[in-house]
This record gives structure tokens, C-alpha cells and sequence, in this order.
């Protein structure tokens, strides 16, 4: 396969974006309450220690960095962090944080698909480039991106191979293809094409399981946006959602089991 043929077929595969951002928006104060990342709780902080991506005074760029926590682990490492991600909501939480944590990390709205890295001053600026469980890598030239705004260390952590009790009976009630095809294709693609561009990449992989637990009424919002995001869904579709939740729900709660093999490609380069 060549580079021109990955970009072809490795595009973004979002159908509603705004739906996206609503969805991403809605999660923003959960994720701002997470803990800081250690390198014993994250595969990505152990690897950027292992492999010491990063030094004190040097630059990182936290692509799609959520509510702040890697970032402001980085920070912890030595780092001077620079936190990106188009969620509105995401980005106020990081302010947030940075006060309250007397932070020198920089946070800013931006959507990596769509960003000037020549009219920033970002080609080739940072020492370590991160992008983290994010869906801001959803395209052969977003990950290219990430090379080309990077002059040591890059490192991607994605989610693969992953199952949800609840979000796939939903897919199959609605006869819609599960979001996570393109979630390994990604791996796949990332790896062809710094092959083909000459670099050797290192994969690692963890394991993980997660138990979330909702109240009907939120999760009916949290699923029906989520599906939103990649398929474009019907009011009847909709209220298939709403019935199934309702359904489903024991006392009013649902609850979810989420296994995920988490892969970790980087590269220096």
C-alpha cells in the first residue's frame, strides 16, 4: 500500500461534529476530576519515562488534551506543556486547573484536523508531541501531523479492540457498524505509514476493563450523542435509544462493562 492509498482510506469518519463536541462538552467536568496520570496508573507516562521522550525545560504538545491531566503530568516530568483540544468545555476545566494549580501549562481550543501547524509556528517545535486516547486522530493527515509538529519524540495511545455491554447491543438494535472498526484500523494505518515514510515504530499494549454506571436519563443523552458523532441517526433511532435504555435499566441505573486493549505506537522523528 502506498502513502496516497492510506490517505484514501484512512479519512475522518465523523458524521456530526457538532454532536461530537457536544458529547466531548458534556464529559468535560468528569474528566477534569480524574487523577493525575502516574507512570504505575498509565501506559503513556510510563513509556514517556521509560524511554525519557522528555527532559526538564523541554517542549510537549498535549494534542486533544481533555481536561488537562496529562498535560499537567508533563508538567510534573519537566515539561512546558502545551494543551490543545476542540472542546470548548475541555478547555475551560484545563483553565480551571491551571490556576488552581498555579500552572504554567498553556490551553487553547483548537481542532487538530484542521490545523495550520505552518501559521502557529508549530512545525517542528516540540520535543515530545502526545496524543493520548483521543479522537483528534481520526485521519492519515491528522496522524501525519503529529510527525510533522514533533522534532524528537511522538507517542499515540489508542483504544482497540474494544467491547461495551451496552453501546454494542445498541449498534446492533440500530444495524449500525461499531465505532471501533476505525479504531483498529487506525493502529493499522499509523504503522503502514511510518513504515512507508522510513521510521520504525514500537508498538505496546495494555489491557483494561472499566465499569461505568449511569442514571437512565443521563445515559440516554451519553449514547445517543455518541452515536450521533459517527452515524447519522433518524428520530425513530433516537427513541429505539431511549427505549432500549429504559429497558435495560435496573432501578434506574445502567451499567456498562468496558474491556479495551489500549495500544501504544511511538517513534521518534
Amino acid at each position: 500500500m502506498t502513502i496516497q492509498e492510506v490517505k484514501d482510506r484512512w479519512s475522518p469518519g465523523m458524521k456530526d461534529p457538532q454532536a461530537a463536541i457536544d458529547w466531548w462538552n458534556s464529559k468535560a467536568g468528569a474528566f477534569a476530576s480524574r487523577d493525575i496520570p502516574t507512570a504505575q496508573s498509565s501506559l503513556a507516562i510510563r513509556l514517556i519515562t521509560e524511554k525519557q521522550m522528555i527532559e526538564r525545560g523541554q517542549s510537549s504538545l498535549d494534542v486533544g488534551c481533555g481536561g488537562g491531566r496529562f498535560s499537567f503530568a508533563l508538567e510534573q516530568l519537566g515539561a512546558c506543556v502545551t494543551g490543545i483540544d476542540f472542546s470548548p468545555r475541555m478547555i475551560e476545566e484545563c483553565e480551571k486547573s491551571r490556576i488552581a494549580r498555579a500552572s504554567s501549562a498553556c490551553f487553547c481550543v483548537q481542532d487538530w484536523q484542521n490545523i495550520d501547524l505552518q501559521a502557529l509556528g508549530w512545525k517542528n517545535k516540540f520535543d515530545l508531541v502526545l496524543a493520548n486516547m483521543t479522537p483528534a486522530v481520526v485521519s492519515a493527515d491528522s496522524f501525519l501531523k503529529l510527525s510533522e509538529a514533533s522534532r524528537n519524540w511522538c507517542l499515540m495511545v489508542k483504544p482497540t479492540r474494544r467491547s461495551n455491554s451496552i453501546l454494542d447491543k445498541l449498534n446492533s438494535l440500530l444495524e449500525l457498524e461499531a465505532d471501533t472498526n476505525s479504531l483498529d484500523e487506525a493502529l493499522l494505518y499509523a504503522f503502514e505509514l511510518l513504515w512507508l515514510n522510513g521510521k520504525k515504530p514500537k508498538i505496546e499494549y495494555e489491557e483494561q476493563q472499566r465499569e461505568n454506571s449511569w442514571k437512565t436519563e443521563d445515559a440516554v443523552e451519553e449514547y445517543t450523542l455518541r452515536i450521533s458523532s459517527s452515524h447519522s441517526l433518524s428520530s425513530y433511532q433516537k427513541e429505539q435509544i431511549k427505549d432500549f435504555l429504559h429497558r435495560e435499566s435496573i432501578d434506574n441505573v445502567i451499567k456498562e462493562t468496558t474491556h479495551t486493549t489500549i495500544a501504544a505506537v511511538y517513534w521518534q522523528v
